[in-house]
């Protein structure tokens, strides 16, 4: 049996076109998956920036709430005995601790409503963190949470707390190098040499 070479050329054209058909739609598959990935990546890093803003707020917030109380509750502290010594201060502190203590109640109320809004904050900020798997981020983001919580008005370790977050937070922000590019600079310097 002989086959005629024009059908052989034909049959062998229509074999490499199903072939090319193939190829290309593997490659679009490949690049829509890379272009997907990007994306989630993108994604991601934007979720875990707006978490680590909030987080960074509400422990603002807090401080701001907190001084707040400690500036009212201090200052009213520091007036009963500004100024008054000895047994000559008695009697004013009494007078002035007894007033302190008719509105003590109801200031406490409200100043305690003012810190539970900024704790609440806190603790729903952190709680997304606290779920990360980059290498440090949830420990970090549990310190800021301890610090905060435990002792807003403590600057040097709410710093360092923070310090510490930041420097967990900023390998997970990296996007990760494109595969493509670096494959082009390297026949680049290949073709250069």
């Amino acid at each position: 049996m002989h086959v005629n070479s024009e059908l052989l050329n034909t049959a062998a054209g229509a074999v490499g076109a199903v072939a090319l058909v193939f190829i290309g739609g593997w490659e679009n598959d490949r690049r829509t998956r890379k272009t997907d990935a990007r994306k989630d990546a993108a994604a991601d890093r934007a979720a875990l920036e707006a978490q680590a803003n909030e987080l960074v707020t509400a422990v603002l917030a807090l401080k701001v709430a907190g001084n707040t109380h400690d500036h009212l509750w201090g200052g009213r502290a520091a007036a009963l005995v500004s100024g008054r010594r000895g047994a000559a201060a008695l009697p004013a502190l009494a007078e002035e601790a007894g007033r302190v203590v008719e509105r003590w109640e109801n200031d406490s109320a409200v100043s305690a409503a003012g810190l539970a809004a900024p704790l609440s904050r806190l603790g729903a900020a952190v709680a997304p963190l606290l779920r990360r798997e980059e290498p440090g981020l949830a420990a970090a983001a549990d310190a800021v949470f301890m610090a905060a919580a435990e002792g807003y008005g403590d600057d040097a370790r709410m710093a360092r707390a923070l310090e510490d977050f930041h420097a967990a937070l900023r390998p997970a922000l990296v996007p990760p190098p494109l595969e493509g590019r670096r494959w082009a600079l390297h026949r680049r310097r290949s073709a250069g040499e």
